[in-house]
């Protein structure tokens, strides 16, 4: 018999309804007075920001220029793999597992494809052979790579998934499926208002900035995509990979917040410093991307960090 965990988190029937927990309300309160205020601060000073901080060669601007993109990646990837073994460790489903889990693995893989494209493969073939133009078939290459990645990383999620109680697997199904149903909402929302906005960029202006337009001032569909700011929402994204873990795990879960966020912030701050975005760019997608993580959070009735087990959840026992 596999070994199972000691305990884990289940609701309890009839438990209390779920509610917002009071050091989210807090982090709530903080990060909407903070956002606002920067927002606010934004429609005013845009320019000046922009005009003081601008540094098209700065290495942080060019590192997350280039490898800041991957959120939604990392995200689906997660999801995939665990839908793929919660599937493959499901109960009376026959040889339909194998075929589930099979296919959702080949999304796992291709997620991780994606992310090897561009500047991801061109650091890999540097770091192998020196040269980018030494790779005779970088797509060849990259399918490689992304088999024995993906093969690598399954092995952990196997165990990962193999380790955990029922209740705790279904919670990390319904919690992939929402991820996923995420992104694609995340994805929709900026990628329209990145149409409709038609915003230049800090780097894109002339000498007196003519073509500056403020945040709240859509320009229509004109081939520009400023306002919000798409590397920004990749960052944020990744604030959603605590929900993933098992609501026992409270530290893990913690240090993924603060890591995450982390990321996230540096990710805006790059932006704005790189002349790719206006400052009001990456607080709008900021505001947007956590709002929407946060609403998710609510119908999957987690919490970023759980609390001790005093409010629906409870330790359940279980031998190994």
């Amino acid at each position: 018999m596999s070994h199972r965990p000691p305990n884990s988190f289940s609701r309890l029937k009839g438990a209390p309804d779920f509610k917002t927990s009071k050091p989210e309300c807090l982090a709530l309160i903080i990060f909407y007075l903070v956002a606002g205020l920067i927002l606010l601060f934004a429609t005013f000073f845009d320019r000046e920001v922009s005009s003081t901080i601008m540094n098209r060669s700065s290495i942080v601007g060019w590192f997350f220029q280039n490898y800041g993109t991957r959120g939604p990646n990392i995200v689906l990837f997660v999801c995939f793999q665990t839908i793929a073994w919660v599937t493959y460790f499901a109960r009376n489903r026959g040889a339909l597992r194998w075929v589930l889990t099979t296919f959702f693995l080949i999304l796992a893989m291709n997620q991780l494809l994606l992310s090897l494209n561009g500047y991801f493969a061109y650091t890999l073939a540097v770091l192998l052979n020196g040269e980018v133009k030494q790779v005779a078939n970088p797509g060849v290459s990259q399918l490689i790579w992304s088999l024995l990645i993906t093969f690598g990383l399954s092995i952990i999620f196997y165990r990962y998934i193999d380790n955990r109680t029922e209740e705790e697997r279904q919670y990390l199904l319904r919690a992939a499926v929402m991820g996923i149903a995420l992104v694609f909402v995340v994805s929709l929302i900026i990628g329209d208002l990145k149409l409709h906005w038609g915003r230049y960029r800090p780097f894109q202006m002339d000498a007196d900035m003519g073509r500056f337009t403020p945040w709240y001032h859509p320009n229509g569909s004109n081939g520009h995509y400023s306002f919000p700011s798409g590397h920004t929402t990749s960052g944020w994204l990744l604030l959603y990979l605590p929900f993933l873990l098992p609501r026992s795990w409270r530290t893990a879960q913690k240090y993924l917040v603060i890591l995450t966020v982390t990321i996230a912030i540096l990710t805006a701050l790059s932006r704005v410093r790189y002349g790719a975005h206006w400052l009001s760019d990456v607080t709008a997608a900021s505001i947007i991307v956590f709002s929407t993580i946060f609403l998710f959070s609510r119908v999957l009735e987690a919490h970023f960090v759980e609390d001790q087990p005093s409010d629906g959840w409870q330790i359940r026992k279980r031998e190994s």
